[in-house]
C-alpha cells in the first residue's frame, strides 16, 4: 500500500502530505497497512501490537493529523515515562509546528496550573499529570478532546502506575465516549482482551521491518532460536566482550543489559580497553568533550568521574543514579554513534527509544528481596530484545542471552526466546490505590457515593477482566475512612469534598501521607519545639516519600543518628504506625540524614560515598522531599498554619539548592548553584544587593564564574 494513496484517500492538505512525505516513506508497513483497513483513520478505536519500529506512532500521528485539519480537534498523546514524552514532544514539534499546529507539553509538577495547555492541538503528558489535570475539573480537556493515544498501553500491568492510567482511560471513556482511542503496545500478549475494554480493533502482528534474530549464547557458540549456530571467534577474555567486539567489528552498536548499578560500571570499565581502540580519532576528540559534560570540574563526583573515563573509550553506563542531564548526553550521543556500547539494567528498554544492532542480555535473574535470585518476566526480556535493529543502519537485528551450562541455554530458549510476553493484568484492586482515586473521582466532582463508584468502576479494565468481582464492601469502606479523617462530609447519602480533601486530592499525594503531614503539623502549632531536621522526619515519613534502602553496615550509624535527633522528632513510632517496622523506621532516618548532609553544603561526591548513592539519587531524593514540603506548605494552608508556612518555604528551598540559610538569596539568581553561591558569600557578596555594585570583571575572575556568567548577574539585579 502507498502511503501517498492513502493520503490522497483521506484528502490530507498538500502541507500535510508534503512533511508526511519528508521522511522517505513510500509504502506502509504490513501492520500499518492492517491498521488502516480496521478503520484507523475512519474514527475506529485501535489497540496496534506490533513489534518496536514497525510504525506504531506513525498511525498514531495520521489519525491525529486527521482531525486536526477535518475538525480542528484537540489530541492527546499520554506518555508512560517524562523522558518519552519529551522525546516525542521535540519530534512533533519539529515535524508540524510549521503547519501551523501547536505542540505542547506537561509533564511538570502535578500541581501546576496549565491553562496555557488550551492552546495547543497536540498536547504530550505523562498519565499522572493528565490524571491531575482532570482533578483540578478542567473540563475543556475532555470536551474538545477528539484522539486520545495511550503509548506503551502495557504499562497497565505495573503495581505502581497501572492504576492511574487505567482509572484515566475509564474516566476518559466515559466523559467522552465519542472520543477515538489508540493504545500502542510492543509487548502485550491478551490484545484482543484489551481491545474488548476499549471497544476497539485489535492489529496483531509480529512483522518488522528490520528481522529480529534471537539466541543464546554459550562456549563461543551462538544458537539461534531457528537450529543456526555461529561460531564467535574474538580473543577478549568473557562473553559479553567477545559479543560486542563481533558487533563492533561489523560497524554495529550494543546494548549490554544486567542486573544491577554496580554491574552497569563495571562492565563498562572492562569494555574501555577493547572498544576504546575501535574509535577513530575525530571520534575520540568529541568524546573527550562529552566526557567534560558528562563530569564538569566545578561539582563532580565519583560516580560522574567513571562515567566520564568510560565515555572518552565509546563506552558508557547508564541508570537511575546518573542525573537526567547525564542519562541525555549518553542517550543523544549513541544515537549519533559517537558511543558505541552502553551497559544497563533493563528500565532503559522501557524508556527512550534507543536501538542498537545487537541487545545483549547477560543477566536473565536479579535480586527480589525476600526471595533471592528470580528470572525476569519475559515481558522484560520482549522489551531489551526489541532494541535490537537500527532502522536504516542495520539489515536486522540480534537479542542475545548469555548461558552459563547447556541446561541453561536451553532454560532460557523455553522461557525467554520462545515463550511469548505475560498477560497485561490490572492492578486496580489494591486499597492504597483505590483510596486515591476514590477521593480523587468525589473531589473533581464524578461521583458522590458508594453505588456511582462502583459504578464508574465496573467500566474499569479490572471489572472487564474479573467480571463479577464485588468491590462494593472495599469501596464503602474507603468512603468511611475518608469520610472519618475529614477528606470527605456527608450530607444525606452524598459526599462532596472538604477544603481538605480538594486540596490532597491536587497535591496528587496518599491521603495517608496527608494525615501524617496534618497531625504533624497540628502538633507544630500546639506549640511543640522543632527544627528543620523534625520537619524533614515528618515528610520522610510518608508513604510517598522516597526512602533509602538500608544495610547491615549501616544499622549502628543510623541508630546513632536517631538517637541524636530522637528530642527534635514531630511524630514517633508510636504515632505512624509504619515506623513501627525497624527497616522503616531506619529507612526514614538515613534519609534524613542524607538531606541535612545536603542542606549542610556537604560536597555531592562524599555524600554519595557515604550513603553508597549516585548523583541522580540524590536529585531525586531532593525532589521527593521538596515536593512533600510544597504539600506540608499547602496543608498548613488550608489549616491557617500561617507562622508555618515561612519556614517550610525556607527548608524547601534548602533542600532544592542544598545551602544553608545564608546563601537562600543568592540561589535564587539564575545560574548560581550551591556551589557558586558559597564561593559568592566567600568573597564577600552575601545579598543580590551586593551584586549590584559589583565590578564586572573582578567578579568574572571569580573560580567558576567567568565573565559571561558576571554580565548575566549583574544584568539579574538590575
Amino acid at each position: 500500500m502507498k502511503f501517498e494513496d492513502v493520503l490522497n484517500k483521506y484528502n490530507f492538505p498538500r502541507q500535510y502530505q508534503e512533511t508526511l512525505l519528508e521522511s522517505g516513506i513510500t509504502m506502509l508497513h504490513p501492520p500499518q497497512q492492517d491498521a488502516i483497513h480496521a478503520g484507523l483513520l475512519d474514527g475506529r478505536n485501535i489497540v496496534l501490537a506490533v513489534p518496536t519500529a514497525s510504525g506504531k506512532t506513525l498511525m498514531a500521528e495520521l489519525a491525529m493529523l486527521k482531525v486536526i485539519f477535518e475538525k480542528g480537534g484537540r489530541c492527546l498523546y499520554i506518555a508512560p515515562l517524562k523522558a518519552l514524552a519529551s522525546e516525542k514532544y521535540r519530534d512533533f514539534q519539529k515535524k508540524y509546528e510549521r503547519l501551523g499546529i501547536k505542540v505542547g507539553i506537561a509533564i511538570g509538577d502535578l500541581d501546576s496550573p496549565s491553562a496555557y495547555l488550551k492552546n495547543y492541538q497536540i498536547i504530550i503528558a505523562t498519565a499522572e499529570k493528565v490524571d491531575s489535570l482532570l482533578r483540578a475539573r478542567t473540563p475543556w480537556l475532555i470536551n474538545d478532546l477528539a484522539v486520545t493515544v495511550l503509548d506503551e498501553i502495557h504499562v497497565i500491568n505495573d503495581a505502581s502506575r497501572g492504576p492511574t492510567l487505567e482509572i484515566l482511560i475509564t474516566r476518559i471513556k466515559l466523559l467522552n465516549p465519542s472520543m477515538q482511542i489508540l493504545a500502542l503496545s510492543a509487548t502485550v500478549s491478551n490484545a484482543q482482551e484489551m481491545a474488548g475494554w476499549l471497544n476497539a480493533k485489535a492489529v496483531v502482528s509480529s512483522w518488522r521491518p528490520i528481522p529480529l534474530h534471537e539466541g543464546v549464547y554459550y562456549n563461543n557458540r551462538l544458537t539461534y532460536e531457528n537450529g543456526n549456530i555461529r561460531v564467535i571467534r574474538e580473543d577478549a577474555p568473557d562473553e559479553v566482550q567477545q559479543l560486542v567486539m563481533d558487533t563492533l567489528r561489523g560497524k554495529g552498536q550494543a546494548l549490554v543489559f544486567v542486573n544491577s548499578r554496580r554491574s552497569t560500571q563495571a562492565v563498562a570499565r572492562e569494555l574501555c580497553r577493547w572498544v576504546g581502540p575501535l574509535t577513530t580519532p575525530d571520534e575520540r576528540t568529541h568524546l573527550k568533550d562529552v566526557a567534560e559534560d558528562v563530569a564538569p570540574s566545578l561539582d563532580s563526583t565519583k560516580v560522574c568521574k567513571k562515567l566520564a573515563e568510560t565515555v572518552v573509550h565509546g563506552v558508557a553506563f547508564h541508570h537511575a543514579g546518573l542525573k537526567p542531564h547525564q542519562r541525555e548526553l549518553i542517550e543523544e550521543n549513541f544515537k549519533k554513534n559517537f558511543i558505541k556500547v552502553i551497559c544497563c539494567t533493563p528500565t532503559l528498554a522501557a524508556g527512550v527509544n534507543l536501538p542498537a544492532r545487537r541487545a545483549i542480555i547477560r543477566d536473565a535473574k536479579r535480586y527480589a528481596s525476600g526471595v533471592g535470585s528470580v528470572f525476569i518476566a519475559a515481558s522484560e526480556y520482549k522489551q531489551c530484545a526489541g532494541r535490537a535493529g537500527r532502522p536504516q543502519y542495520d539489515e536486522y537485528g540480534e537479542a542475545v542471552l548469555i548461558a552459563k551450562s547447556m541446561s541453561d541455554q536451553d532454560a532460557l530458549f523455553e522461557r525467554f526466546v520462545l515463550a511469548p510476553p505475560e498477560p497485561v493484568i490490572s492492578k486496580l484492586a489494591d486499597e492504597a490505590q483505590l483510596r486515591k482515586h476514590v477521593l480523587s473521582s468525589v473531589a473533581g466532582g464524578y461521583v458522590h457515593d458508594v453505588n456511582s463508584m462502583f459504578e464508574f468502576l465496573s467500566h474499569t479494565f479490572l471489572a472487564y477482566q474479573h467480571k463479577g468481582t464485588n468491590l462494593i464492601e472495599l469501596v464503602g469502606n474507603i468512603f468511611e475512612f475518608l469520610h472519618k479523617e475529614q477528606f470527605i462530609e456527608k450530607s444525606g447519602f452524598r459526599y462532596f469534598p472538604t477544603p481538605f480533601g480538594t486540596r490532597v486530592s491536587r497535591l496528587y499525594i496518599d491521603p495517608l501521607t496527608a494525615i501524617i503531614l496534618k497531625k504533624g503539623l497540628a502538633r507544630i502549632a500546639s506549640g511543640i519545639n522543632f527544627s528543620s531536621i523534625g520537619l524533614l522526619h515528618l515528610v520522610c515519613s510518608c508513604p510517598d516519600s522516597e526512602k533509602l534502602n538500608v544495610g547491615k553496615k549501616d544499622q549502628e550509624d543510623i541508630e546513632d543518628f536517631g538517637n541524636k535527633v530522637a528530642d527534635e522528632l514531630v511524630l514517633t513510632r508510636d504515632d505512624i504506625q509504619s515506623l513501627q517496622d525497624y527497616y522503616t523506621s531506619l529507612g526514614v532516618l538515613k534519609t534524613v540524614w542524607l538531606l541535612l548532609r545536603w542542606m549542610d553544603e556537604e560536597k555531592e561526591e562524599d555524600i554519595c560515598e557515604r550513603f553508597d548513592v549516585g548523583p541522580g539519587d540524590v536529585f531525586r531524593h531532593t525532589e521527593s522531599a521538596q515536593w512533600l514540603l510544597y504539600a506540608a506548605q499547602s496543608i498548613a494552608e488550608v489549616y491557617q498554619f500561617k507562622k508555618l508556612t515561612h519556614f517550610i518555604e525556607g527548608v524547601k528551598n534548602r533542600v532544592r539548592y542544598g545551602i544553608k540559610d545564608e546563601l537562600l538569596e543568592l540561589s535564587s539568581l539564575k545560574g548560581i548553584g550551591r556551589i557558586r553561591a558559597r564561593i559568592l558569600f566567600g568573597h564577600g557578596y552575601h545579598t543580590i544587593t551586593d551584586l549590584k555594585t559589583a565590578s564586572e570583571e573582578k567578579l568574572g575572575k571569580l573560580k567558576g564564574i567567568g565573565i559571561a556568567l558576571a554580565k548575566d548577574l549583574i544584568k539579574q539585579t538590575a
